[in-house]
C-alpha cells in the first residue's frame, strides 16, 4: 500500500506520537524537536531556495519551499489558489505520514497538526519572511474532510 519511503516516514511519526500518547514526551517537546529539525533544514537551504524562486511573491515562495522542497510533496497532490493579492489557499491531497500515524494510534489530527506540527511551519515562515503567516482550516482537515487539508499562507504588509 505504501512505498518504503512512505512506510519509513509513518514509522518515524508513530514513534513520536506514541511517545506523546504515552506521556513520555509532551506535545510541546515533540513540537520543539520537529521545529529544531525543520529550522536547521531551512537555515541550511534558504539562500539557494530564495534564489530558485526569485521573482515570486513571498507567500508563493514559502508554499513552494515548504511543500515541494522540504516536504517533497508531488505538485500534482497540492493545489494553490490565490484568494487575495497577498493570501493563498492550499488544498493538500498528498500522502501524509502524520495522518497515517494518527489513524493507527487513534489520535485526532486536529490536535496533532495544531499542537505538534504547526509550530514548525510558523518558524520556517519567519525565516523565509517575517511577514508571512500560516493558518489551517481545522474544519477541512483529513480524515474529517475526506479529500484534502486546507491551509493558508498570507503575506502581511507592514
Amino acid at each position: 500500500m505504501f512505498s518504503d519511503n512512505e512506510q519509513n516516514a509513518i514509522e518515524e511519526k508513530l514513534i513520536q506520537l506514541r511517545n506523546v500518547k504515552q506521556e513520555i514526551l509532551s506535545p510541546y517537546d515533540a513540537a520543539f524537536f520537529i521545529t529544531q529539525r525543520r529550522v536547521e533544514w531551512i537555515e541550511e537551504h534558504l539562500d539557494n531556495l530564495l534564489e530558485k524562486y526569485d521573482g515570486m511573491k513571498p507567500e508563493e515562495q514559502a508554499y513552494r519551499i515548504i511543500f515541494f522542497d522540504h516536504m517533497r510533496i508531488n505538485p500534482d497532490h497540492s493545489k494553490m489558489v490565490r484568494v487575495s493579492p497577498t493570501k493563498i489557499k492550499i488544498k493538500s491531497y498528498n500522502f501524509c505520514p502524520y495522518l497515517e500515524a494518527c489513524k493507527q494510534l487513534k489520535l485526532d489530527t486536529r490536535f496533532v497538526c495544531k499542537e505538534i506540527g504547526e509550530p514548525s511551519i510558523h518558524e520556517i515562515l519567519k525565516r523565509i519572511n517575517p511577514n508571512l503567516r500560516f493558518s489551517r482550516n481545522y474544519k477541512k482537515i483529513r480524515p474529517y474532510n475526506k479529500e484534502f487539508c486546507e491551509e493558508y499562507i498570507e503575506f502581511l504588509k507592514k
